[in-house]
């Protein structure tokens, strides 16, 4: 931990002078990563230092676990959120934040007796007892995959080497921290349908569907790899032709989107959900093609379209393409 700054050695400054520096930070994301993670880690070590000279201060333990959790250091982020959670009082710890981020942080790192203890004293049951794993059930979710660099000191996702491009998806909430991808993302996320997500609690923006909205969690990591494939087809046939296909892929066993009609990309401000005066509605080919992305053996997918193309005349397909092993 560092113990020092511009300003000289932490230790030597004044409490007041630590808590009006502490003042100063701006939490959110500049242009610059390298300074960001720098005022990061200043904000950790001034904050550490005002521990040590009061520690029963719920406030700053719980600042320390959110430095943590944004540069996903989880053993610091459950350590930090436990101190702060402790001195709370039991009677006022519902919907406690220090609670959601220990939940979180001990999700991550899989210690299961201690994440259903921080989501009783949140206020959720989660079902189970002791260390077996959390399964809560919580219904259909969406989620951004990769969402961009909210706060300093955060850092972005890489997925095999590398960071993949945001996209919005649908899943299934596993518990209040993980959701299971049930869309087929598109390979330049990096993601395949059932991976596992670590999710922040704070949504930012809405999806609407037939009048329900739903919040859009973002993915803080990747928490179970999908062993599944995700494969790439482009076909060309009537709506009635591709609507034959999908629903022959789909009693085969394999997940499939319209990777044409249903991805979309739009800016990050309506991604959020700010207003704009714009759509963004993706271009349909006028000659039929799609392109479908698709979960699942690729045999028996080919199975699936080499019969599509012989029950009827005009139908057109290309090669199938892993596009994510």
């Amino acid at each position: 931990m560092a113990t020092s700054s511009s300003n000289g050695p932490l230790s030597a400054r004044s409490l007041d002078d630590l808590l009006d520096r502490y003042e100063e930070f701006d939490f959110s994301a500049g242009d610059d990563d390298e300074a960001d993670r720098a005022r990061a880690a200043e904000a950790d070590a001034v904050a550490a230092e005002v521990l040590r000279r009061r520690p029963e201060d719920a406030g700053f333990w719980f600042d320390r676990g959110l430095l943590a959790k944004w540069r996903r250091d989880w053993p610091a982020a459950q350590e930090f959120n436990s101190r702060a959670l402790a001195l709370v009082p039991e009677d006022e710890r519902e919907e406690e934040p220090a609670a959601w981020n220990l939940g979180t942080a001990a999700t991550a790192r899989r210690d299961w007796a201690t994440a259903r203890r921080a989501w009783a004293a949140y206020g959720i049951d989660v079902g189970g007892t002791g260390d077996e794993p959390v399964d809560a059930d919580l219904g259909p979710a969406v989620v951004r995959l990769n969402p961009p660099v909210r706060y300093m000191g955060q850092r972005d996702l890489e997925i095999d080497g590398r960071a993949g491009d945001a996209e919005v998806v649908w899943g299934w909430r596993l518990d209040p921290a993980r959701i299971r991808i049930t869309s087929v993302p598109t390979p330049d996320s990096g993601h395949r349908y059932g991976d596992v997500v670590l999710i922040d609690g704070q949504p930012h923006g809405t999806r609407n569907v037939d009048g329900d909205d739903f919040p859009v969690f973002e993915e803080i990591e990747l928490w179970e790899r999908s062993p599944v494939p995700t494969l790439s087809l482009q076909v060309r046939g009537t709506p009635d032709d591709v609507a034959e296909l999908r629903e022959a892929l789909d009693r085969a066993g394999l997940t499939v989107e319209d990777w044409t009609t249903e991805v979309g990309y739009v800016c990050r401000a309506c991604s959020d959900g700010l207003v704009h005066d714009h759509e963004h509605q993706p271009e349909i080919p006028a000659d039929g093609t799609r392109r479908l992305g698709m979960s699942g053996d690729g045999d028996e997918a080919l199975r699936v379209v080499h019969e599509w193309l012989d029950r009827a005349p005009g139908r057109e397909s290309e090669d199938l393409l892993i596009v994510l092993d």
